[in-house]
């Protein structure tokens, strides 16, 4: 099935959002950019939402391109 302009659309946002909310966890885990505002394990949870949050993106995203198929 092909899918309609809407629908590539969002899917376009979500993989934006997934590459994102990704990037934003590798530099809060692994970098030390960002960490006069956030430090210890404030900034290890929030890295761990982000990657969480990237992965039910990425789920989400991937639920949407089957249905469609």
């Amino acid at each position: 099935m092909n899918k309609t302009p809407t629908e590539l659309i969002n899917l376009m946002f979500s993989a934006i959002m997934v590459l994102l909310t990704f990037t934003g966890a590798i530099v809060l885990l692994f970098t030390d950019l960002l960490d006069e505002k956030a430090h210890g394990s404030k900034r290890i949870i929030l890295g761990v939402i982000f990657l969480l949050y990237a992965v039910y993106r990425s789920y989400r995203m991937y639920i949407a391109i089957k249905r469609t198929e």
